[in-house]
């Protein structure tokens, strides 16, 4: 028998991303015992897009870090995208893997002539199931790991203080 149904759809969980990410910060500031919270900054929309840039906080130090940033289409939630914050910024000695291009001449050949291409981006959600799935992935990309080291291993961040 066919069924007509989405797949993965409920009707019951119709939680806005502003709403799961307020439920991932309760469980940050539950989880680090009130030393870390997320701090959720949302942004004047652009182009019909609205964008919420996730910052987390060392409360002890006052100190934050950017992780990510959402964004959705004004006034409709879904779908959704995760925009992880890049590596760019380090230098490839401490990136664990990073493009290097090839030398020689067909290198240069193949940059002067570009082709389109399909490009699949893995960071859209459609449904607040797999928005959640999605974002307990991007807590745990190494870049979000490294920059809560980093707020919280600072000489004097400890909590003792």
């Amino acid at each position: 028998m066919s069924s007509f149904w989405p797949e993965g759809l409920s009707v019951s969980d119709t939680q806005s991303p502003y709403e799961i990410l307020e439920s991932a910060k309760e469980e940050w500031e539950t989880a680090s015992d009130g030393v870390l919270t997320l701090v959720l900054q949302e942004s004047e929309p652009k182009d019909g897009i609205e964008t919420i840039t996730v910052h987390a906080k060392h409360i002890p130090s006052n100190r934050t870090s950017t992780l990510f940033s959402v964004a959705h289409r004004q006034k409709e939630f879904y779908p959704i995208t995760i925009q992880p914050r890049e590596k760019e910024e380090l230098p490839d000695i401490l990136k664990k893997s990073y493009y290097q291009p090839g030398a020689g001449i067909g290198g240069v050949v193949l940059a002067t002539i570009r082709e389109g291409k399909t490009v699949t981006n893995k960071w859209v959600s459609d449904t607040p199931s797999e928005f959640r799935q999605k974002l307990a992935e991007a807590f745990n990309l190494s870049v979000v790991k490294s920059a809560v080291l980093n707020l919280t291993s600072f000489k004097g961040a400890s909590v003792d203080d």
